[in-house]
């Protein structure tokens, strides 16, 4: 498999992984993602190989592609699936000279396919991916199994150092914690300061639970925007965790409170209680939280969505999808997983 997009796509592919390993229980299975992604799927129990293709630095330009097309042909690949709806993706199968090439119809790169899906765009991504499975002739399909379940690495030394790391921080064992994702690559995915840092006073001061946001170090500018506004004292582990440490702290949470971002799908995978709040993207996009104890925080507004991913500001420039979600609503949606407030 071919997924070189961002971590929650790397997330929601794992299911077609598993599928492709119900299937080929025997055969040498391998995933090329980029350096950011890699770790949260090694050591994933269906992939026998994770392979990196750094696409912006190490791997950059011909020469670099060039050099991962020479990886994979040595490795001697009978078929690839390309979930991420990339040329440079379909091109790289091709130039390797992968015999199978199974990619969706919408892709830029269709031609270099040898076999084609339609992409259901109605479903969920997961089930999108899944899609790729019916291009397997039926010989293939005939003992596959189907398989739904998101997955991230889960090893044992990373919750060891959540454990200790939480400690540290004050929050023992027995505390309810909630973690805040804050952060999104794109800015009209993000969801206003003010308001996360009024849902956190809620949290620690009404329900008494221990906070924690989280985020890449790209999100800490986001972080240190919403501790500026907080009259409690949540705690940050924002740009001071691994993907795996952090899919670990999510795993001692009670719920997640996000935006539409990589954070979440990881969140999903751990089983943790999700509410999302969603602006400039919606559910109809078929990337919302795959869980059926996940709520989903947005307003009806004409101009959602106003894009595939979103954009550094808002095009109409009132950036009322996020302005008008209010910290009672936020928290409204989450108190199926608050408990019972206190000093109210």
């Amino acid at each position: 498999m071919i997924q070189t997009a961002f971590l929650g796509d790397v997330v929601l592919t794992t299911p077609l992984l598993q599928s492709l390993r119900n299937r080929f229980p025997k055969s040498h299975l391998a995933a090329l993602v980029i350096p950011g992604t890699a770790e949260i799927l090694a050591p994933h129990p269906s992939l026998d190989d994770v392979l990196v293709y750094d696409k912006k630095k190490q791997d950059r330009g011909l020469a670099g592609l060039l050099r991962i097309v020479r990886r994979l042909k040595d490795q001697g690949y009978d078929l690839c699936l390309l979930p991420h709806r990339s040329f440079r993706s379909a091109l790289l199968a091709f130039l390797a000279g992968i015999p199978a090439r199974i990619g969706f119809s919408q892709s830029p790169g269709f031609l270099l396919y040898t076999r084609r899906v339609w992409r259901d765009s109605s479903r969920h991504e997961v089930r999108r991916n899944l899609q790729l499975m019916e291009a397997l002739t039926t010989e293939d399909l005939k003992n596959s199994t189907p398989a739904e379940k998101l997955w991230v690495s889960s090893d044992p030394t990373d919750t060891e150092w959540a454990k200790h790391r939480l400690e540290s921080l004050g929050i023992r064992e027995n505390d309810a914690v909630t973690a805040i994702a804050p952060g999104s690559v794109w800015a009209t995915k993000r969801w206003i300061p003010e308001g996360f840092s009024a849902v956190i006073d809620r949290l620690i001061g009404q329900y008494k639970h221990k906070v924690v946001l989280l985020g890449s170090p790209d999100d800490v500018p986001v972080v240190d925007e919403i501790l500026a506004h907080c009259r409690e004292k949540p705690v940050s582990l924002a740009g001071r965790t691994t993907l795996r440490q952090l899919a670990a702290v999510l795993g001692r949470c009670g719920l997640l409170i996000t935006n539409d971002n990589g954070a979440m799908h990881v969140g999903v995978a751990q089983g943790v209680p999700i509410v999302a709040v969603f602006g400039s993207t919606t559910l109809s996009l078929g990337y919302g939280p795959f869980s059926p104890r996940a709520v989903v925080v947005e307003r009806p507004l004409d101009c959602r969505p106003c894009g595939k991913h979103g954009y550094p500001e808002c095009p109409l420039g009132h950036f009322n999808c996020m302005k008008q979600i209010t910290p009672e609503d936020v928290i409204a949606a989450a108190k199926k997983w608050l408990g019972t407030p206190e000093n109210v």
